[in-house]
């Protein structure tokens, strides 16, 4: 761990301490010895500049488990067995969670059907997907997004995410107005480093409107060609008071919207080339003549058939709106 990292966790350990010496009375002697003593050790390793390296091997911590717990002192190569276990639990707990956050796979009203993919990279992941029918069951609100990190941090903003834009959605409020809110609320709770973009939208009578956050461009798939929609605002949780503009779009029978993340395009072969942008327009081509189950299948197998023996890296989410003939 760098040291302007060290410095960032040092008054939060010491928080720790403070918090424990006022709860003392609460609790057994022993125990709070035992934490102060934890508590003082960390405090000294900041100073000597070990902070942050497992006990056992001394390479370094991961650092979402850090920042979590600034008293972890073991790599998860190096857990006990009751500390394995209990990450373990922690793990399958957090898949169950987000499992049930996210939304139907396939969803239709009206003139509108989607199906998206969702795939972590682990057992969780820090990829936004979310599409809920409005109340008279005639539009859809749909997003997909990400946010930075990965693991199990990453899925605790998501689902902190997840709960922001749910909460938002219940007023009835333009699109515009639910991504600055939302901006402004994720800012407020959570810690400066951390961010989101994101792509929303609603379905109209004629098409979609599209609020982009900083995200990946969205790609229209139309019967006479391909177009990109540019972004129309930065991430949320950068600035407070970020503005954020909308575009209406128009999508005829049997065109298609399609939102994805960066696992996508960032996907890389065993010589390090991108899948790209690129990658993603000639596959979505190739099985354009098939509905959304089989673009977003036949997209996948060819990201995976790209990278060939390399592993996946990062989350991948990609969700395809069409508009049925």
């Amino acid at each position: 761990m760098n040291v302007s990292e060290s410095v960032i966790l040092r008054p939060k350990i010491i928080e720790r301490r403070e918090r424990l010496r006022a709860a003392a009375r609460s609790v057994s002697a022993d125990y709070v010895n035992e934490l102060l003593a934890e508590i003082d050790a960390a405090l000294e390793k900041i100073d000597n500049g070990s902070y942050g390296l497992c006990e056992t091997c001394h390479d370094p911590i991961e650092p979402d488990r850090l920042e979590r717990n600034p008293l972890v002192r073991f790599c998860l190569d190096h857990l006990t067995q009751k500390e394995l276990r209990a990450h373990e639990q922690d793990l399958e707990l957090a898949t169950k969670i987000q499992a049930r956050l996210l939304p139907a796979r396939d969803m239709t009203t009206g003139v509108w059907e989607t199906h998206y993919r969702y795939q972590p990279a682990g057992a969780v992941g820090g990829d936004y997907c979310e599409i809920v029918a409005s109340s008279d069951g005639t539009s859809l609100f749909f997003a997909v997004g990400d946010v930075a990190g990965k693991g199990v941090a990453a899925s605790l903003l998501m689902t902190h995410l997840s709960a922001i834009f749910r909460s938002l959605l219940s007023l009835d409020l333009p699109l515009t107005e639910v991504t600055s809110r939302a901006n402004r609320l994720f800012c407020e709770s959570t810690p400066a480093a951390h961010y989101a973009t994101l792509v929303a939208g609603h379905t109209t009578e004629s098409g979609v409107t599209l609020c982009n956050a900083g995200h990946c461009r969205p790609l229209l798939l139309r019967h006479d060609g391909t177009d990109w929609v540019d972004s129309t605002g930065l991430p949320l949780g950068l600035f407070g008071e970020g503005r954020y503009t909308h575009r209406n779009i128009r999508l005829d029978p049997g065109d298609n919207l399609v939102l994805y993340s960066d696992g996508i395009t960032e996907t890389q072969d065993p010589d390090g080339n991108d899948y790209g942008e690129e990658g993603l327009i000639r596959s979505l081509q190739t099985y354009a003549k098939g509905d959304a189950v089989a673009m977003t299948d036949g997209v996948l197998r060819d990201v995976v058939r790209f990278r060939d023996t390399r592993s996946q890296q990062d989350d991948m989410t990609l969700l395809i709106v069409r508009r049925r003939g």
